[in-house]
């Protein structure tokens, strides 16, 4: 670089550069002024990281002449001596691994190593070292449910695991019929409250009464005894009631669930009146006193008929119960406290395979995706199980983003016969993206490229089926819009004229020509690979290979 070497013989006293002046290159100056703080994204500005601050104060100081190198912020109304404080003290960002399994890599590392060599070099690659750093909590939480486990485990294993689960089976079978008895009781309250709010225009004191409702808001049927009626809102009139835990309420019909007409009419309460402060309002609630105790004791005892289904279910839950409580397991003090451990025990479990399930694939990523690679590899005949073949030599040959890609454009025979400025054509659709959709070029594509590049879709499309099935994100480029632009450089065409046949950037054209070079360089070296093509190669590279490409003026 012309500049590097002017500023390192002190004939360049000032650089102004960009962050990018950092990385590279040996220009190392006594100061170093940093002009601003933060720099524009994508997202807006930002402050810089302190890894870029480190990278660009890095200049500062001659090795060999400075003992000392001096750092110079510009001071503005957005960032001052509190930001640059930040940055100067703060540690480097943490390395990130940009290793990343390809096919080339996976073909090169089996022409030369086993397979377990292979696995025990990828799996020591720094990439997979802090793969291992971040999934280490992962790791503690593992040892942490297997303790965990152990101890529930320890506290169990004296028991008799036949004898405990026909204690949950019984357990399970008094529940369903308990839940069985609700239902059946509510379905009888049900039935019985059928026409009730008429029948109870006709009810007379005395009679027992079952209540549940938005007055009497109790999980089940509270006995009652009527005491007295009065005018309601609408239709049907308020009730007061004497209840069997010896209190007053006034309710509203819709509260009273069930009359039973079957049970004799309490006559102890002809004499009594409700107390002359309770109010006469759904809702109201009064204590009793000594006189209304043995009324509601008399309610609580009063025995009524049930439906014969209820009886049943009743005689079979009162039948379990009693089963329940003289079971075997009742001798270990409170068997219900070791099934909540067993099933501790086996939620752990699930969740300890869960968590050694999803490490075991995060863990060993690198290999898996080696291992997906061998796969795709495998299926396009480029390795006999472990072994590179004739057409894996190929592809391990190749550098570029996709070598496997690469490697059968270049063994299927569709390039073999095209001239050389036709080659550089289609070659260059094969190694470039070009990342803007709106580009155009007045050139149009030779009829014999277009075939070729037809002949490569099956292939492409085979290729991107696989990874997609593998999660392989490769790229496999096969770009056409503007590759007529190249085949006409290796025509001849001057670049003035080149440039004015096209929207895209100088920039971009010699970045598309610079990588189509150096694929086309590596061609001659590719083995088992048609003369033609390799010969067709050379001749494609000299037809390319000049000013701006080359940067040598002639």
């Amino acid at each position: 670089m012309i500049i590097e070497e002017l500023f390192q013989q002190g004939l360049i006293k000032v650089v102004f550069a960009t962050e990018t002046l950092a990385a590279g290159i040996n220009m190392p100056a006594r100061t170093t002024v940093i002009s601003s703080l933060s720099k524009r994204t994508d997202r807006g500005h930002r402050l810089l990281t302190p890894s870029e601050f480190l990278q660009m104060a890095g200049r500062a100081g001659r090795r060999g002449m400075d003992d000392l190198g001096h750092v110079v912020t510009l001071q503005s109304r957005f960032e001052g001596s509190r930001e640059a404080g930040y940055l100067a003290t703060s540690k480097p960002d943490p390395l990130v691994s940009q290793f990343t399994p390809s096919y080339g890599m996976v073909l090169n590392l089996l022409q030369t190593h086993s397979i377990e060599d292979a696995q025990e070099l990828v799996e020591r690659s720094f990439g997979q070292y802090l793969s291992s750093l971040k999934w280490r909590p992962q790791r503690e939480e593992i040892d942490r449910l297997k303790m965990e486990i152990r101890h529930h485990q320890a506290q169990i294993e004296a028991i008799d695991p036949e004898l405990l689960a026909s204690f949950e089976k019984l357990q399970g079978r008094t529940k369903e019929a308990r839940r069985l008895l609700k239902i059946l009781q509510e379905q009888a309250l049900e039935l019985a409250a059928h026409d009730l709010a008429a029948s109870l225009q006709f009810a007379v004191a005395g009679t027992v009464l079952s209540l549940k409702g938005k007055y009497v808001p109790t999980a089940t049927p509270l006995l009652a005894v009527l005491i007295a009626k009065a005018p309601g809102a609408g239709q049907f009139p308020y009730l007061t009631c004497l209840t069997q835990d010896n209190r007053w309420r006034v309710i509203s019909v819709s509260d009273v669930v069930g009359m039973h007409s079957d049970v004799p009419r309490i006559e102890a309460v002809d004499d009594l009146s409700p107390p002359i402060d309770l109010i006469i309002k759904p809702g109201q609630l009064r204590s009793g006193d000594d006189r209304t105790a043995p009324i509601a004791a008399q309610i609580a005892q009063v025995a009524f008929e049930t439906a014969p289904e209820v009886r049943e279910q009743q005689a079979l839950v009162e039948q379990l119960e009693a089963e329940l409580a003289n079971h075997p397991a009742q001798s270990w003090g409170n068997p219900n406290n070791l099934l909540k451990r067993r099933a501790r025990v086996q939620q752990l479990q699930v969740e300890l395979h869960d968590r050694q399930f999803k490490l075991e694939q995060r863990s060993h990523h690198y290999w898996q995706e080696f291992l997906n690679l061998m796969r795709i590899l495998q299926h396009f005949g480029c390795l006999n199980d472990v072994e590179p073949t004739a057409l894996g030599e190929v592809a391990a040959a190749v550098r570029g983003d996709n070598e496997l890609w690469l490697g059968l454009c270049l063994a299927s025979g569709e390039l073999d016969h095209l001239d050389p400025h036709q080659l550089v054509s289609a070659i260059a659709a094969l190694v470039t993206e070009v990342s803007r959709p709106d580009s155009w070029t007045r050139y149009d594509r030779s009829a014999a490229v277009e075939d070729a590049l037809a002949g490569l879709r099956g292939i492409r499309r085979q290729l991107f089926q696989l990874q997609r099935r593998y999660q392989i994100a490769l790229p496999v480029w096969l770009e056409t819009d503007w590759i007529a632009l190249v085949e006409q450089w290796a025509l001849g065409v001057e670049w003035p004229e080149l440039c004015a046949n096209t929207s895209l950037d100088e920039g971009d054209i010699v970045r598309i020509l610079r990588r189509t070079l150096d694929f086309l360089s590596q061609v001659p070296h590719v083995p088992h690979l048609n003369d033609d093509l390799q010969r067709n190669a050379k001749r494609a590279m000299q037809l390319i290979d000049r000013f701006p490409i080359n940067e040598t003026v002639d």
